[in-house]
């Protein structure tokens, strides 16, 4: 920057003298004045724009983190329903299972009374019980020549059948 003797010294040099030269270094001085001032607004908008890039970049990491959030408990949300209807379909299929065990111990009863049913018509009684493993279905028991008569024991595993 020009001090005033280096201004003084100009004007001299434009060939200013006294008022003229005066008002030369005071036309200086406020210019010089004008653009320090200027120059200290633009740092002040440059200030407040960094500053408001700064909050808009702070507010969008900010959102970014609530969205991250959200999308973390609907995630968490999906999984619990996903477990709650698996645990549906488990106990689903365990009643399910159930059902079907007492299908076939109300169909392994059924044959039981019919097996007795043609006992008591006069076909010849086998010495062997009926044992029943799980949910099987019936079981007929074995033949023994010494004691069935090969007609009742067709007869029973044909009722077994039906």
């Amino acid at each position: 920057m020009a001090t005033v003797q280096t201004l003084k010294d100009l004007g001299e040099q434009m060939g200013l003298k006294g008022t003229e030269l005066s008002d030369f270094i005071k036309q200086q001085d406020f210019e010089r004045e004008e653009r320090n001032r200027l120059r200290e607004e633009q740092d002040k908008q440059r200030a407040e724009q960094d500053r408001q890039r700064e909050s808009e970049k702070e507010q969008r990491e900010h959102d970014k983190i609530q969205h991250d959030k959200k999308e973390q408990r609907e995630r968490e949300k999906e999984q619990h329903e996903i477990e709650r209807l698996k645990f549906e379909r488990d106990k689903m299929d365990f009643a399910l299972q159930m059902k079907v065990t007492e299908v076939k111990k109300a169909s392994i009863v059924k044959s039981e009374n019919e097996e007795g049913e043609d006992n008591k018509e006069g076909s010849v009684a086998s010495s062997h019980t009926r044992q029943r493993i799980g949910a099987k279905g019936p079981r007929m028991p074995c033949f023994d020549k010494r004691s069935d008569d090969m007609d009742s024991f067709l007869h029973r595993f044909e009722v077994i059948c039906r």
